[in-house]
């Protein structure tokens, strides 16, 4: 977290100046997982990072119109969880 704190800094984004950053761990638990995504989303984000393709299905489903970023997903055209990586945009 430190790192990805440090380079927002480098870009000029500071939390409580002007980015505000939510965290939810939920230990894999799926049902956790959908709650925290639907309460995720109902903050009305600018964007979500998530960290592990096992929530992004449920992001996917609760958001219609946040941007969702996503790492740690290894075949993201193969989950159906974009068109393709040269124009990711929404899922096919």
């Amino acid at each position: 977290m430190s790192a990805f704190l440090q380079g927002l800094q480098e870009w000029g984004w500071a939390v409580g100046r002007n980015v505000q950053i939510e965290y939810r761990w939920a230990a894999g638990d799926a049902e956790r997982i959908r709650m925290y995504a639907t309460e995720l989303v109902a903050l009305a984000p600018d964007v979500i990072l998530a960290a592990g393709g096992v929530v992004v299905a449920p992001l996917l489903q609760a958001a219609s119109t946040v941007p969702i970023v996503f790492a740690q997903t290894p075949d993201p055209v193969g989950a159906g969880f974009v068109a393709s990586l040269a124009r990711p945009g929404a899922p096919p």
